[in-house]
């Protein structure tokens, strides 16, 4: 049915929308009210008027393009946009016909403001949230991504919307997290953690939340909501590896430990507690603990009160009970156990088993005690000092000894010692510098001062003293009293020369008797007035120089004399020594030859002491040849020393015997003391010198003397040599 046209355009007056309609011309042929309100238009101004014409500001509007297409395919639009001039939105809908196009439109810009605010609202939650928001479509690919995502991972949105999140996800959680994935797009909401990769190639544990997104009962996509976790992470890890390096320690602990509650029942024990007081988890979880000794269980109660107030114990020695009865030293420490308000809730305890500790402190105890007495009761005087040089110890054997009381001595640096004469203290400086302080010294003769002024001869030690760690923590010092030693070795020198001299006694009898048979000869043909008389002096003169000479090398042998360390000439005084060896030699068929080096061979020695070795040693080569013989006398000179050798080609010297030469009274002589040897070795050790023998049974011997010699550069005259004595 058809209304009249004035009834149609009654109706569209009361309508709530706009409307107006133009022709082909887009000239306005109609303008409701409501129209002409929203345009500020009345209808006389636009009836007849060109729509471009009345709103040129449209052309370049979304208006335009849609009434055109409107027009030209004849199909009808509808659309929202912005009209400038009005600052007002629009809701239009637009139907085209062969005449023309009937426009409706109605304001909605309260809505679009509302819609906008709505808009800003959830962009800014999406843009300011401190979570990482995104979302992906069905194949995983970012469609959004927020600034805390950007953040979190170091991409840029560009770099996010270029791909999909399976690049991003740690390789041994991309299976997790797929499988997630995929239940958020059937529709369920999922909860998950995993390790996402950091652009740098860091991990980075978060905590997601996937959402579907779903329009018109569809899943089209996936929202997601991401939480750094990685500090938290760490740190529940850290306690994580915190809690089983602690029950690792207790576990695995040497020290027995034990938890128990406020009521002292056994929370828990560690094996080694098992092992160490024998009682197994079992037996003693949940009960007293049993390891306390009737007699202390006080004691240990009163302790056990005050660590519930909050103290603790540590490192205390007591005794503790084994499950057989038997004891054990222990170390215990106990401490309370806190809860987080800082309230005990129980005790801990760790024991210690030192009852090995506590025997070795008993033997070191014993051994210190022995050693003690060792330094006290020692004939020696002996001084410890530390490592400043000062005193800290004095034996009853020093003050015997020295006459000064330990207290006197006591924290005395050494170059303030007053037993210390003036003279040996500037050796002692020398040898402080120049030797390294470690380096023992062993038996040093020296000389030291009593409180009365009487100087002792002393043998002088000094060892280093470590402590436990083997690092030097001072010095020993043995001073032992050798005067009366001194003045033995003296007398023993001094006998063993007249011993030699008794024994020389025959042979030098029979020398001395020749040139007296001359000289009764002479005589008795002087008083028979035959022959020449001055001739007969001239010979009697000279056999008794000879008989003086020897005589005067007799009594220098056997006269105790005063040491006296000279430069001598160690072939005259071996030639001297032959001399008085010479009819000894003659009477046993033994030739003595001589190989000395030329030149002029000085060496820093006491002359008497000197003869007194190489007689000992030639006069044993005579005996040891009783069928006659040949003794090789070599003086050679090398670069800081003189090797005097004795070779004889007699019997030799057994293996045996050879390892016991030089010990005091041992002998294979039928006479012999058993002292020569030891007294000759004493006297080349004091000039510095050194004894080596090589013997073979049945081929002879070889004793060779090394001695350290002083070297003369120039000599006034070279000593006139005797020839070779047979």
């Amino acid at each position: 049915m058809n209304l009249p046209v004035c009834n149609g355009y009654e109706i569209l007056d009361r309508i709530t929308d706009g409307f107006f309609a133009v022709d082909e011309r887009w000239c306005f042929t109609y303008v409701n009210s409501e129209a002409t309100r929203l345009l500020f238009r009345s209808r006389e101004d636009l009836l007849g008027k060109n729509v471009w014409g009345e709103f040129p500001e449209a052309i370049d509007l979304t208006f335009y393009d849609h009434y055109q297409r409107a027009i030209r395919e004849q199909t009808p639009v509808a659309f929202d946009a912005f009209f400038p001039p009005l600052n007002k939105w629009f809701d239009v809908r637009a139907y085209p016909s062969s005449t023309g196009l009937s426009v409706y439109f109605q304001d909605i810009t309260n809505e679009k403001v509302a819609h906008s605010q709505k808009e800003q609202h959830y962009k800014s939650l999406f843009e300011q949230n401190p979570d990482a928001v995104f979302s992906f479509d069905l194949s995983g690919n970012y469609l959004t991504v927020n600034p805390a995502m950007e953040r979190l991972l170091g991409y840029r949105v560009e770099e996010f919307l270029q791909q999909s999140f399976v690049p991003l996800v740690s390789e041994d959680d991309l299976e997790k997290t797929m499988i997630h994935y995929q239940k958020a797009l059937t529709g369920t909401t999922q909860r998950y953690q995993t390790k996402a990769v950091h652009k740098n190639g860091s991990i980075v544990y978060v905590d997601v939340t996937n959402m579907p997104i779903i329009i018109n009962q569809e899943v089209v996509g996936v929202y997601g909501v991401a939480k750094d976790i990685t500090e938290r992470y760490l740190e529940q890890d850290e306690l994580r590896k915190t809690k089983e390096r602690l029950e690792s320690f207790v576990h695995n602990n040497a020290d027995a430990i034990w938890v128990i509650d406020m009521d002292d029942k056994v929370l828990e024990i560690n094996p080694t507690f098992e092992s160490m007081f024998g009682w197994s988890a079992d037996s003693v979880i949940g009960k007293k603990l049993p390891i306390i000794p009737d007699f202390l269980k006080d004691s240990i109660q009163t302790i056990h009160e005050s660590v519930k107030s909050g103290s603790s114990f540590v490192g205390f020695e007591t005794i503790r009970e084994r499950r057989d009865g038997s004891h054990l030293h222990v170390s215990a420490t106990l401490s309370p156990i806190t809860d987080l308000t800082g309230e005990v809730i129980g005790l801990t305890g760790i024991c210690r088993d030192v009852s090995a500790r506590k025997k070795a402190e008993e033997t070191l105890h014993a051994k210190t005690k022995q050693l003690e007495s060792f330094i006290e009761n020692n004939v020696d005087s002996i001084l410890i000092m530390n490592l400043d040089r000062r005193v800290v110890h004095a034996n009853k054997a020093f003050e015997n000894t020295f006459g000064w009381a330990k207290e006197e001595i006591l924290g005395v640096h050494l170059y303030d010692l007053p037993f210390i004469p003036h003279e040996e203290m500037v050796v002692i400086k020398q040898h402080e510098i120049s030797v390294n302080q470690e380096t023992p010294i062993l038996g040093e003769e020296t000389v030291r001062s009593r409180r009365d002024g009487v100087m002792l001869n002393v043998a002088f030690s000094k060892f280093p003293i470590y402590d436990a760690d083997g690092n030097m923590d001072g010095w020993s010092v043995i001073l032992r009293d050798i005067t009366e030693w001194k003045k033995s070795q003296l007398i023993l020198q001094n006998s063993e020369k007249l011993t030699v001299a008794g024994q020389l006694a025959a042979g030098i009898a029979h020398e001395i008797r020749n040139p007296i048979t001359v000289i009764k000869g002479f005589v008795h043909l002087m008083s028979s007035g035959f022959g020449d008389k001055e001739e007969y002096f001239r010979i009697m003169s000279s056999e008794c120089e000879r008989i003086e000479q020897i005589l005067s090398e007799l009594l220098v042998l056997a006269k105790p004399q005063t040491i006296k360390l000279e430069p001598k000439d160690i072939r005259l005084i071996m030639l001297q020594t032959i001399t008085l060896l010479h009819s000894q030699a003659i009477l046993n068929n033994v030739e003595i030859v001589t190989e000395f080096d030329p030149g002029v061979v000085m060496l820093q020695c006491d002359e008497n002491q000197m003869k007194q070795v190489f007689i000992n040693f030639i006069k044993n080569a005579i005996e040891a040849m009783p069928s006659g013989g040949t003794i090789k006398i070599q003086i050679k000179q090398r670069e800081n020393d003189i090797i005097v050798r004795i070779i004889d080609d007699g019997t030799g010297i057994p293996p045996e015997i050879l390892s016991k030469m030089g010990q005091p009274f041992y002998t294979t002589k039928e006479k012999g003391t058993g002292l020569g040897f030891m007294v000759s070795k004493r006297i080349i050790e004091n000039h510095s010198g050194t004894i080596h023998i090589e013997s073979e049974w049945n081929k002879g011997t070889t004793l060779e003397i090394n001695l350290p010699f002083t070297r003369i550069d120039a000599f006034s005259a070279e000593i006139q040599m005797q020839p070779e004595i047979s």
